[in-house]
C-alpha cells in the first residue's frame, strides 16, 4: 500500500490508525457530537461503523435495529430522540461486552449459508436460523469452517454441473446426428425398390439412358417411379449398383439404431445424475455423485487420490428419512448411489416402493411390516416426495408409480439406480418438499 510495504524482510509497520473512538472514551454528548460531524446524507449504520472503534457493519446495523431505527435511515432524519436511543442501546449492548458481560456468541444461517456472526444475539435476522456458541472463539471457528465447507460445496457442485452439462450437450448433439443418419439410411432403403423395378423392365431401358420412368412393381396402381441412371452402365449394372447401396444402408441402419439406443440410454443416465446433483444439499452427497461419475468414466481421478476415493466408495450412503403424518418411516434416495443402496439392500420385500413415472428421480420406500396396511395419506405423502425429488418437481401434478419392493428388480449389468418393476399403481400428486 502507499502507507506500508508488506514484503519479506521489510520492517513491520502497523496499519494506519483509523479516525475512530473507543466506546469507553465516549459519553452521550461526545457520542452525539461524533455522529453529527458526518455528512447528513450517510446511512445511520454506516455512520456508527465509521466513528466507533471495534464496531463492524453487522453490529452497527444491530444497534440501529434495537434502537427502533432503519439502518439505512439517513442521518438528516435523525433528531435528538433517535440519537439518544442509539446511545442507550450502545450502553446496553457494547459496554457490557467490553466488561466481559452478557456475551451471546451467535451465528446466523440462511439455510446452510453462514450469513453473519456477532458476540450478541442479532435481532435483525429474525427469520433466519440462530446458532449459539459457548465462546467467541468457538463461534468464529464454526463460522469460518461453515464458510469453507460452503465454498467447497459450491466449487464441487459447479465442477460437476459443468461436467454433466458438457456430457449431455455432447450426447444430445450425437443423438441429433444419429437421427439424421437414420433418416438418410431409411431413405436409401428405397434403392432396392429401384433395383427390382429396373430388373423387371430391362427391355424398356435404352443403353446410355440418364433417367427412366417405370411402373412401380410394388404399387402397380401408384405413381410411376422416376429413376436416375448412370449412362456409362448398363441397365443391369445400374440395378446391381442400387442393390449394393441398399445393402450398405441396411447394414448401417442396424449400427445406427444400436448407437441411437445407447446414446439415448446415456442421456437418461446423465439426466438421473443431474437430478441427484440438483437436490444435493450436503458435501457427502456431492462426493457420492463425484465417485459415481468417476466409476462411469465421465471424470478422471489423479493417481494419488485414488486410494482415498476407493475408501470413500465403501462408505454406506446416507439416505434421507422422513416420518409420515401417520408415523411411518419414509426413506428417500437422492442420487443413484443412494437409490441403488436403498432399493437393493435396505428395502425389504413387503416395503412399499415409489418412483416418478417414466422419468428420472428418487427411489422412495415406505417401511412396513409383513401384512401391514399403509394408509392412503402416507402413500400420497410418499408419492409427493417422489415427485418433488424428480425432474417434475415444478409441475402441478406428477404421475408416480407405487408397488411392493418384491416387484422391483435390477437387470444384470444395469447402471446404478436403474430398475424395472411390475404390478404397480399410479398416483397423480403434487410435488411435496420434506
Amino acid at each position: 500500500s502507499r502507507y506500508r510495504e508488506v514484503l519479506p524482510g521489510r520492517p513491520y509497520l502497523s496499519p494506519p490508525a483509523q479516525n475512530k473512538v473507543h466506546p469507553l472514551e465516549l459519553n452521550e454528548d461526545r457520542f452525539i457530537e461524533l455522529i453529527l460531524n458526518n455528512p447528513l446524507d450517510i446511512p445511520l449504520a454506516k455512520v456508527l461503523f465509521s466513528v466507533i472503534e471495534g464496531l463492524g457493519p453487522v453490529l452497527a446495523r444491530e444497534i440501529s435495529v434495537r434502537a427502533g431505527l432503519d439502518p439505512i435511515l439517513r442521518l438528516e432524519y435523525c433528531g435528538a430522540h433517535e440519537l439518544q436511543s442509539l446511545w442507550q442501546v450502545l450502553q446496553d449492548t457494547i459496554f457490557p461486552l467490553l466488561r466481559g458481560e452478557n456475551s451471546e456468541p451467535t451465528i446466523i444461517f440462511n439455510e446452510k449459508e453462514p450469513t453473519a456472526c456477532a458476540p450478541i444475539m442479532l435481532t435483525q435476522y429474525q427469520d433466519f436460523r440462530n446458532v449459539r456458541s459457548e465462546t467467541a472463539n468457538e463461534m468464529l471457528d464454526l463460522f469460518y469452517t461453515a464458510q469453507l465447507d460452503l465454498n467447497k460445496f459450491q466449487q464441487i457442485r459447479n465442477h460437476l454441473t459443468h461436467v454433466i452439462k458438457g456430457e449431455l450437450n455432447h450426447r444430445n448433439k450425437k443423438l441429433l446426428n444419429l437421427e439424421q443418419d437414420m433418416a438418410e439410411a431409411n431413405e436409401a432403403l428405397k434403392l432396392r425398390m429401384w433395383g427390382d423395378t429396373i430388373f423387371a423392365h430391362l427391355h424398356r431401358i435404352k443403353p446410355g439412358a440418364q433417367e427412366v420412368t417405370l411402373p412401380n412393381i410394388y404399387e402397380p396402381e401408384g405413381p410411376h417411379l422416376k429413376i436416375k441412371l448412370s449412362p456409362t452402365m448398363t441397365a443391369s449394372q445400374n440395378a446391381q449398383n442400387f442393390f449394393r447401396k441398399y445393402n450398405k444402408a441396411r447394414d448401417s441402419l442396424n449400427i445406427i439404431e444400436k448407437n441411437e439406443q445407447k446414446t439415448a440410454a446415456e442421456i437418461r443416465y446423465l439426466n438421473s445424475i443431474k437430478i441427484g446433483l440438483d437436490h444435493a444439499d450436503a458435501l457427502s452427497e456431492l462426493e457420492e455423485i463425484q465417485s459415481e461419475l468417476e466409476d462411469a468414466g465421465y471424470l478422471h481421478t489423479k493417481e494419488k487420490k485414488k486410494q482415498k476415493k476407493k475408501a470413500q466408495r465403501k462408505e454406506v450412503p446416507q439416505v434421507k428419512q422422513v416420518i409420515s403424518q401417520d408415523g411411518f418411516t419414509i426413506l428417500i434416495g437422492k442420487n443413484n448411489k443412494q437409490n441403488d443402496y436403498l432399493t437393493m439392500q435396505l428395502a425389504k420385500n413387503d416395503d412399499y416402493w415409489l418412483h416418478v413415472k417414466d422419468s428420472a428421480g428418487a427411489h422412495v420406500v415406505i417401511k412396513c411390516s409383513p401384512g401391514q396396511d399403509v394408509p392412503p395419506s402416507t402413500l400420497e405423502e410418499a408419492a409427493g416426495l417422489a415427485a418433488y425429488f424428480s425432474d417434475g418437481r415444478l409441475s402441478t401434478k406428477v404421475p408416480v408409480d407405487c408397488t411392493k419392493r418384491k416387484n422391483v428388480s435390477k437387470p444384470a449389468g444395469a447402471q446404478l439406480g436403474f430398475v424395472i418393476y411390475k404390478n404397480y399403481e399410479t398416483f397423480y400428486v403434487a410435488p411435496k418438499a420434506p
